[in-house]
Order: C-alpha cells, then structure tokens, then sequence
C-alpha cells in the first residue's frame, strides 16, 4: 500500500542524525516490512533541516528529492525561514541532544530550540506537529517489573531527563496554543546506522559477554528503528 501522510509536504529536523536518516529514507522509499508504509506518498515533498557545514552527502543519496535547509533550531530565525510556506504540512521533529559538549547546551537544544521550531510552525499554519521525546523524563522504574505509560508521573533521569521533560512541557504549551502535537517518548533504539556505542553492545552479546543491565532480571525497553520510524 502506499502511505498516506494526510500532507504534502513534511519538514523534518535533525534529518542528518541516524534516526532522522532512517525516516527520511522511509518517506523517500517507504517500509517494506509494514504493509500500510510499503510504498511511499506520491508527489511528496520532504524539507530537511540540517545544522550549516552538516556533511548532507548521505542524506541526499537517501532522498536526492528532499530540499535541505541548513539553519540552527537555537536561532528562531532559521526556524522561521525553514517553516516558510508550510501550510497545512506535517512537522517531525527529532532534533536534539543526548551527549553534549556543555550540560547548558541540553537546555538550549532539547528546549529552547524546541520553542523556537513550535513556534515557528504554530505561525507558518502547519497542521500537526510530532515530537521526539525519551523514556528519561519518567526515570528509572521504582521496581523491576514496573511499565512506564503516558499517565505516569515525571521523574527525569539527570540533566538529560530533566531536558526532555521540559521540552515536553513546552510541547503541550503550544498545544494549549492551537498547534496539534503529540510526544513521542523513544526507548533506547538500534538499528541501520546506529553509532559504535550500539554496535559495540550488540558484538558483545553476539561474543557471549553482554553487559548484566540492573541485576540481570529487570526489563529493559528497546525498539528497532524501522518499528520507531512506522509509529
């Protein structure tokens, strides 16, 4: 089947981190393994926002139809001029940190940057806006069998967390303003692309020396990255 996004045209930010990659490439040639995905929306167009002197090579070799916009989701400026014209389209937005250089750059990506795209597309009339989170803002689970669901109260794992909580709170603000948007809260993921650090951990359990999580009984939650990108 081919997909049907209910928009023509979707912008999406943080396009050159590995899950922007995989989604772009999913919208560019759709998901095989997922029936309703299978085939990708004809005539669509995808707008990339990219960080200026992001190496793009990759991401145009996934999507060479996809207009890239380099701009800084810290300046609202960029923001405004990636958002132009976005009437009625379909806002992803991944962009974010997880290891920054400084603790205050959580702060200023993971919320004000977020602040500054919601904005931007609450002015520019986009239609819906969905929002990468993380299972951090909940923290760890108060006992080994615990399961995280969207009622359950925040207690953010470090700055990290605490970022992703409050860019949360600034989502559901711009939802009081008119923007409709929903969170997604990613667990850890792995897939195509992924970074060493994920490979690492998966040649580990492949040489019979996992790292024990916990005590070695609790759950630990974790998605492929086509399965992130389908929902």
């Amino acid at each position: 089947m081919m997909m049907d996004l209910q928009s023509s045209l979707v912008l999406v930010t943080g396009s050159g981190g590995w899950l922007g990659l995989n989604l772009v490439r999913a919208l560019a040639a759709g998901l095989p393994d997922c029936p309703r995905l299978a085939m990708p929306q004809r005539g669509l167009r995808i707008r990339c926002l990219a960080m200026p002197g992001e190496d793009v090579s990759l991401l145009r070799a996934l999507a060479p139809g996809a207009e890239i916009v380099a701009g800084d989701i810290r300046k609202p400026e960029d923001c405004e001029a990636f958002c132009q014209g976005a009437h009625d389209s379909l806002l992803i937005h991944i962009a974010g940190v997880i290891h920054p250089r400084r603790v205050a750059d959580f702060y200023a990506i993971n919320v004000e940057g977020t602040r500054n795209v919601l904005d931007a597309a609450l002015r520019a009339g986009v239609r819906k806006a969905v929002v990468m989170s993380s299972n951090s803002p909940c923290g760890c689970n108060p006992h080994p069998d615990h399961l995280f669901d969207e009622t359950s109260p925040y207690h953010p794992y470090m700055n990290y967390g605490r970022s992703k909580m409050m860019m949360e709170e600034v989502v559901r603000e711009k939802q009081v303003a008119g923007l409709p948007a929903v969170i997604i809260r990613a667990p850890w993921f792995y897939g195509p692309m992924q970074p060493p650090r994920q490979t690492l951990f998966f040649a580990m359990i492949r040489d019979g020396k996992a790292p024990v999580v916990g005590n070695g009984d609790n759950l630990r939650s974790m998605s492929y990255v086509d399965n992130l990108v389908q929902g």
